[in-house]
């Protein structure tokens, strides 16, 4: 029967198989350096704490593919840079949601091109005499066309609408 120990010593002296055990190891001690130093990085990506990304990547280097395992757990599910888009698009949203218009009496959403609310009839927006844009009507001057409003420039609404003093004044000037 062969000797074992004698088979083994070969296989083991041989110089190929040397190299190729060498080149194995040094291949995974460099896999887990790579492994650390991929747990250190993606530590600090995901949290502002400058002490945790290093706690991590020892628990990787003290329990190995389990720490490694174990960091995948626990670890935040998205990067800061990812968290700071997504809370940039919800303040876009919040911002884009307030921009909307609302009656300042029944507060119901109301486009901005309404003069009156549909729901409790407030004036939202007057037309300007002299240009026809709509404006605010606590404003005393148009801003499309600079006309300085009085009170009497109040009385003329769109669609060709008069007020009673309007209609009264022109009637005693044509008799």
């Amino acid at each position: 029967m062969p000797d074992l120990g004698s088979i083994w010593t070969q296989i083991t002296s041989n110089a190929l198989i040397q190299l190729s055990v060498r080149f194995i190891l040094v291949y995974a001690f460099f896999l887990y350096l790579a492994m650390v130093f991929w747990t250190v990085r993606d530590a600090q990506q995901r949290t502002e704490n400058m002490i945790l990304p290093y706690l991590a990547g020892l628990m990787v280097v003290v329990l190995n593919l389990f720490g490694l395992f174990l960091y995948l757990i626990v670890r935040p599910r998205e990067t800061l840079g990812e968290a700071y888009e997504r809370q940039l698009a919800e303040e876009s949203l919040l911002s884009e949601a307030e921009q909307r218009s609302v009656c300042p009496t029944c507060h119901e959403r109301v486009q901005d091109e309404f003069i009156l609310c549909p729901t409790c009839r407030t004036r939202l927006k007057r037309v300007c005499p002299s240009c026809g844009k709509l404006i605010r009507p606590e404003w005393s001057i148009c801003p499309f066309c600079a006309k300085d409003f009085d009170e009497r420039d109040w009385t003329v609404h769109a669609g060709g609408k008069t007020s009673s003093r309007d209609a009264t004044e022109r009637v005693g000037t044509t008799t």
